[in-house]
């Protein structure tokens, strides 16, 4: 019996955490129905390309995605349902950022999910060189911590850090600095879009090492495959 204690009060924080947060204020308005799955299945990426090229977004997140820019985000096959559901957030303003507030403002439904669709079409990043191994990254993302109520990584990013269709970012290739920017900005709730506050909470558990330790091993990863 007190062996299986510490496992109880485990569940039992999770339980009470789960509750506060599933009635805090929605992190996002974007809803997925069946119309907007449907959308985004008839979205057209060539349309997208014209987007992106109208307003020129190669100027931050580079040729077809892969940012120049070790401080910006490699969005080039993230998947097409969670490129979609940020740029609507930074549309409505549930997240924040005042130069994306401003490009995609204007934007019409049509041109956000093309746009997605365009970017969610083209091969991932490549690893970095390095292939830093990390012990403590590799236990964080394939088993977490128990004790911390850290779920793995993989759970929701992949094994390959490859994400999911809906609203899970691949991992594998993002820059080192932009990474750690990201877990900080969950860490501080600058950024906050994120449901349930899931990130806002695991980003909170980790120390400074484990992100960039974190940070360092997807950056390794081999390009991922398509993740929608």
């Amino acid at each position: 019996m007190k062996a299986r204690l510490p496992r109880l009060m485990g569940l039992f924080a999770f339980g009470v955490w789960f509750a506060a947060t599933a009635v805090a204020e929605p992190s996002s308005q974007v809803a997925w129905t069946v119309e907007t799955v449907q959308m985004l299945d008839n979205a057209d990426p060539a349309a997208g390309k014209a987007v992106a090229e109208r307003e020129d977004c190669v100027r931050c997140h580079g040729i077809n995605g892969v940012a120049d820019n070790i401080n910006q985000p490699n969005i080039a096959g993230l998947g097409t349902a969670y490129l979609y559901k940020q740029l609507r957030d930074y549309q409505d303003g549930s997240r924040e950022h005042r130069r994306m507030n401003r490009y995609v403002r204007d934007l019409n439904e049509q041109e956000l999910v093309d746009l997605a669709a365009w970017y969610a079409s083209q091969p991932g990043p490549e690893p970095r060189a390095s292939q830093v191994k990390s012990a403590v990254a590799d236990e964080l993302v394939r088993r977490g911590d128990g004790q911390r109520l850290i779920p793995a990584c993989a759970a929701c990013h992949g094994a390959a850090g490859e994400g999911n269709w809906i609203g899970v970012p691949a991992l594998a290739g993002q820059n080192v600095e932009y990474f750690i920017e990201t877990m900080l900005a969950y860490q501080s709730g600058d950024r906050a879009n994120d449901v349930y506050r899931v990130m806002r909470y695991i980003s909170a558990a980790l120390s400074e090492e484990e992100v960039i330790e974190l940070a360092e091993y997807y950056a390794d990863l081999a390009a991922y495959p398509a993740s929608d």
